[in-house]
């Protein structure tokens, strides 16, 4: 069999079947790209769903994995702008959280054809749950955040989490597959339709009622710095004092009316922990600006006798002093870190390096050796406390979710997005933040080294932000939280319960398998 036939099979029949896969895999995708395209979200699940169904069980694995594998290639490709093996390593490997679980769709379909609907949006979000509980986890498409763009529809949010939206979602997709279902009777297409019309329309109504009509002004003053400092600047060797003079002019033109100066991601390109230059540096912005800075670095300790690195934010106090660092928890698997380093040692960077000489040889872009922190952290600036989130944290919801209930009154956070410059990566990233905000009605802040800047209240409005790829200063005030949301007290119920019983589906699947085997072996 040559290449060309394993990418075109002689087989129509699947010729046909990957290409109406691939077709819904690109619009699937293509609703979490940042226009105005989220509707595509409530449809494009339910060809897919039966094409699957009506497979037996490997071939269902197999489109399973195919859907899932493009769906990602088409949302994530952008990851290659930072390092291309990782994008590919990603992409291949959370492909095969959709054929699982499509699989499992699958046989609970050919066992009980109810069963089978039923369960199919719990058990998708079952899946996008454990993407959040892994070290390989990239929640970043889950496909409540299609909806970020629709105002009242997100504030479903607010009680059952991004994954309670995504439950909606798929369902509406299992309803409107039935209703092109022509073997079933037409009083039960009728009535699908009209589920999935009274769905959006709940949801619709509920948003409406709950937004306030008149916003509430913020009460804490804060400055955003937006560098927006060119990569091969900003990382260039001895060419750290050009960022901080971009931040230091940025301070100065933000002026003493801030309680708190937010930088973004790395802004401080250093090792703060161990470059006494370049923090003295930043302890003297500190202190001519009068008020507290939240600073985005890089720090390095020995742990367990070896040098461990860390993506970093310090506080520094009025006086330039550190008052307190948090490590990021959340790594980007095969970007940032490789997912379980100290078991998967073989995939570390130092590792590789010594056997893939053209690493170095032609300076390609693999992923970092950073580690994970070990515990959130809280700042706090006079009354007020507040947390902190690094990039892909934002895509956590129980992560932020617990710095709410530990305290903080408001949430910074804070990213490097220049890798993904000129990509959808950018905006598909800022919004996820907004729907961290309508989860927990706590106002959020954001600072970016190119954009996208903004505040966001508790609703999901943004109240000032600045515009991408420009230096800037954005001065605005937060709101501190003074009460909590559904959401926030009873925590993930969604995502936790359509996970225990997608564990419970495959447990029993997979027990009904072994006593088959068993009995085959042993019968006769």
């Amino acid at each position: 069999m040559t290449w060309w036939r394993v990418i075109v099979p002689a087989d129509v029949t699947l010729r046909q079947r990957r290409f109406e896969l691939l077709l819904w895999s690109f619009l699937l995708a293509l609703a979490g790209y940042p226009l105005p395209l989220g509707f595509l979200a409530w449809f494009a699940l339910a060809r897919p769903l039966a094409i699957v169904a009506a497979l037996p069980g490997r071939r269902a694995f197999a489109a399973g994995y195919f859907f899932g594998f493009f769906f990602n290639l088409f949302s994530l490709w952008w990851i290659a702008r930072t390092t291309p093996p990782g994008m590919i390593a990603a992409v291949a490997i959370v492909g095969l959280y959709y054929a699982v679980v499509l699989w499992l769709f699958n046989r609970l379909y050919g066992y009980r054809r109810w069963l089978g609907v039923l369960l199919a949006p719990l058990l998708w979000v079952g899946m996008e749950y454990f993407r959040t509980i892994t070290e390989f986890a990239f929640p970043w498409s889950d496909l409540g955040y299609t909806q970020a763009p629709y105002l009242y529809i997100i504030q479903f949010a607010s009680l059952f989490s991004v994954h309670g939206l995504s439950l909606l979602i798929v369902t509406v997709n299992v309803l409107l597959w039935q209703v092109t279902r022509t073997a079933v009777s037409i009083e039960r297409r009728l009535t699908a339709a009209l589920a999935s019309v009274a769905i959006v329309a709940a949801l619709i109504a509920y948003g409406w009622v709950v937004v306030p009509r008149f916003p509430m002004p913020g009460t804490f003053p804060v400055a955003v710095l937006q560098g927006a400092v060119p990569l091969e600047i900003k990382w260039a060797e001895e060419n750290e004092n050009a960022s901080l003079d971009r931040y230091d002019s940025l301070a100065t033109a933000a002026g003493d009316s801030a309680r708190l100066y937010v930088w973004p991601e790395t802004a401080a390109p250093c090792y703060l922990t161990h470059e006494a230059g370049c923090r003295n540096r930043v302890a003297d912005i500190v202190r001519r600006s009068g008020a507290p800075h939240l600073v985005g670095a890089l720090a390095a300790e020995r742990r367990n006798g070896r040098q461990r690195y860390f993506n970093s934010c310090f506080q520094f106090s009025a006086d330039g002093r550190i008052d307190a660092r948090y490590d990021k928890i959340k790594l980007v698997p095969f970007t940032e870190q490789v997912p379980y380093q100290d078991y998967l040692t073989f995939l570390r960077r130092e590792y590789l390096t010594r056997y893939l000489t053209f690493i170095k040889t032609y300076n390609v872009r693999w992923w970092s050796d950073f580690y994970p922190g070990d515990s959130v952290v809280l700042f706090r600036v006079d009354e007020a406390e507040y947390g902190t989130l690094i990039c892909f944290e934002s895509a956590f919801p129980e992560f932020a979710r617990e710095m709410v209930l530990r305290g903080a009154q408001f949430i910074t956070a804070i990213t490097n997005d220049t890798w993904f410059e000129g990509t959808p990566g950018v905006m598909t990233h800022a919004r996820i933040l907004r729907v961290r905000a309508i989860e927990n009605r706590c106002w959020m802040v954001r600072a970016a080294n190119t954009g996208y800047s903004y505040i966001v209240d508790a609703y999901g409005r943004i109240r000032t932000d600045l515009p991408l790829d420009r230096p800037g200063v954005l001065v605005g005030s937060v709101r501190l939280l003074d009460e909590f949301s559904l959401f926030t007290r009873i925590g993930d119920v969604v995502g936790r319960s359509s996970f225990l019983i997608t564990l419970l589906a495959l447990c029993i699947l997979a027990g009904r398998w072994v006593a088959r085997w068993l009995h085959r072996r042993f019968s006769g």
